[in-house]
């Protein structure tokens, strides 16, 4: 790896934008938009899921077609006013979308009675509720126990999306329901065992660089062919003329020396095989320690390494001692893994955190064997029996040769010289090319047999990881985690401050970006992240009483509580920039000088089948961006009186 053990590696990026993000794909690709020419039913089921994953403006776009094509039908209906009215206050839309809903909602009221008809009646009623200023009555009362009779489906509905329109008094009825609700909710499904499992990437199959062959060229192979052929020829011609005599103990002889030449040369391999071993594994040792800091900064081999230094500390001992005696023996075969893997993924467009599972299984592996007390880099060596029997079997075997050979020089002194001819030729090219060749074979099955036990390992652990992965939980699921989470922590704000709903002029809620954590998104949807920050701002006749915590998103858990107070007044001025890659960082200024920045947004750039517009509609529809602007660029502008005068109306019909 790039950097020796005990220096410290920085693992996870340092800024905002140096975090690496999955986009999901697969059974997970759900959020596709339908195409141009798709049918009424197919833009309305799209329309849903949009919708049910809090991504109102879209699911608004698909749902105005829908109802353009079939305006009669009372689903259709119901989910056009949710998604019309979601996140939004009345006050937030212009003169034109009031026009529009006031329109529709008439027409809607007048379509023949159907399952839907109690749910349309409920909105009805709550958007006239919504167009009561402060102090007048908030509408017709017994909601509550209008809502509790709707069908578990249009009433879970409604309360989602339409809750900016429930204020006051009214608000304070539903609001204990709602709080339950989002407590039960919030970490319904096995939230604290799956919810991790959506950050995980889809896992890519186990690949290692395949074992190169032996280097023999088409000559090598006829030469090394021709000297076999050499040798049988010879031992047959001695062994004729051994027998012509009937001399049998020179017969024992050159039998005893075939034997010996035999052993001779498979020792001979083995020294080879053995001795190459050695000095590749001193020269792979050396390269190591020289090129630890070769890798180019940020490139995929770097990714790489910073992950296997990651499951090399994670896995470490607490004792200082065996610490470093895992670091310093762990060093140079994860480095080995680390090059095979590079090399065996390089040609793919992936990303490493793809391949992290592998690289945590190896490294698991690593430290099972080092526990178990298996040197994990064992300095091989050459066997000194190995020249000692090499140096025996040669004087073995010429000892038997030259005795077979003066009995037969007896019976035939030509065929004699030209077998041994034959012998000296084979053994030249036995000792040249044939020990060199048998050498690279035996290093090309070891090293092949040892790839595929590894493969069918990685295997089993792939297959096991993608069965962990199984039941990861959909967009969906996560969206409505985030909204109960955001439901308690304005119940948590209210406590805090000791306030009812009727005591609120207006509320607006931040999810943002809680640092550098993990993330992941599923096309065409929003970035979930591990951690968000937080923020509540409650608008009361006092001023503004803002709450900043930090969501651990996979435990449910809120931490790092700020409680910050101060006067209309006091707001100087609410604005939002835009960095070059495109996330949205919130400001907002006091006239103290005091600067409250969230990075808001983000969405990056759009992938194969995705839509910018639609991303970035839904980093703002998710994050409650678009509400907390309209709420506090008002304050902004015109302080207390934002609620008292005609501003109010007047900002809000160029809302839109």
């Amino acid at each position: 790896m790039s950097q020796e053990p005990g220096a410290k590696v920085h693992t996870e990026g340092g800024s905002h934008g140096a975090v690496a993000g999955t986009i999901h794909g697969g059974v997970h690709n759900y959020l596709l938009l339908p195409p141009p020419d798709a049918s009424a039913e197919e833009k309305f089921e799209s329309a849903r899921r949009f919708l049910g994953c809090g991504q109102a403006t879209t699911a608004r776009r698909l749902l105005n077609e829908v109802i353009a094509a079939d305006p009669d039908a009372g689903d259709v209906c119901f989910y056009w006013l949710l998604a019309f009215f979601s996140g939004r206050t009345y006050e937030e839309l212009s003169a034109e979308d009031r026009e529009q809903v006031s329109t529709e909602l008439k027409r809607i009221m007048e379509l023949p009675r159907d399952r839907w008809s109690a749910g349309i009646a409920v909105i009805d009623r709550l958007v006239s509720a919504g167009r009561a200023r402060a102090g007048q009555p908030a509408g017709p009362t017994g909601l509550e126990a209008d809502l509790d009779r709707l069908p578990r489906e249009i009433n879970a509905g409604i309360r989602r999306h339409l809750e900016r329109l429930i204020q006051g008094s009214l608000k304070d009825e539903l609001w204990d329901q709602d709080v339950e609700q989002a407590r039960l909710g919030q970490k319904a499904g096995n939230r604290e065992t799956r919810a991790w499992k959506f950050f995980e990437p889809d896992p890519r199959p186990p690949r290692i660089c395949r074992v190169p062959g032996p280097d023999v060229t088409a000559f090598g192979r006829l030469l090394l062919a021709a000297a076999v052929l050499s040798a049988i020829g010879a031992l047959g011609t001695l062994s004729s003329l051994v027998v012509r005599r009937s001399d049998d103990p020179a017969l024992l002889a050159l039998a005893v020396a075939a034997v010996a030449a035999g052993v001779t040369a498979a020792l001979g391999v083995e020294w080879r095989y053995r001795s190459d071993r050695l000095r590749a594994a001193e020269q792979e040792r050396r390269t190591i320690r020289s090129s630890r800091n070769a890798l180019r900064p940020g490139g995929f081999a770097d990714r790489v390494n910073q992950l296997y230094l990651r499951h090399l500390r994670r896995n470490a001992p607490a004792d200082d001692r065996d610490r470093a005696d895992w670091l310093s023996g762990a060093y140079v075969p994860l480095c080995r893994l680390r090059d095979d893997l590079v090399e065996a993924y390089r040609e793919q467009r992936i990303g490493a955190d793809e391949i992290e599972w592998l690289i945590r299984f190896q490294v698991k592996d690593l430290r099972g064997r080092w526990l178990n007390g298996e040197a994990l880099d064992p300095r091989r060596t050459v066997p000194a029996g190995l020249p000692l029997g090499v140096l025996t079997g040669i004087v073995v075997s010429a000892a038997g040769l030259i005795w077979a050979a003066q009995s037969a020089f007896r019976a035939e002194a030509a065929l004699t010289f030209g077998a041994l001819l034959a012998f000296a030729f084979a053994g030249v090219v036995l000792v040249v090319h044939g020990i060199r060749i048998m050498a690279e074979v035996k290093f090309a099955r070891a090293a092949g047999f040892d790839r595929e036990l590894r493969l069918d390992r990685y295997g089993v652990e792939y297959r096991r990881w993608q069965q962990v992965l199984a039941d990861r939980p959909a967009e969906m699921e996560m969206a409505q985690w985030l909204d109960c989470d955001r439901r308690l922590l304005l119940d948590m704000a209210l406590r805090k401050y000791r306030l009812k709903w009727s005591d609120i002029h207006a509320y607006a809620s931040l999810e943002a970006h809680g640092g550098n954590s993990r993330k992941a998104r599923v096309p065409n949807g929003p970035w979930r992240y591990k951690r968000y920050q937080m923020l509540v701002f409650l608008l009361t006749p006092d001023g503004v009483r803002q709450l900043t915590t930090e969501l651990n998103f996979e435990k449910a858990t809120f931490r790092h509580w700020e409680r910050t107070n101060y006067r209309y007044d006091a707001v100087a001025a609410v604005h939002v920039s835009v960095r070059d890659d495109e996330a949205s960082e919130f400001h907002l200024l006091l006239v103290n000088g005091t600067d409250i920045q969230v990075d808001v947004t983000e969405y990056g750039r759009p992938g194969a089948g995705e839509d910018k517009q639609v991303l970035a509609d839904a980093a703002e529809d998710v994050s409650g961006l678009r509400h907390t602007l309209f709420v506090l660029e008002g304050v902004a502008a015109e302080g207390r009186s934002w609620w008292d005068g005609p501003a109010y109306r007047r900002a809000t019909d160029v809302i839109g």
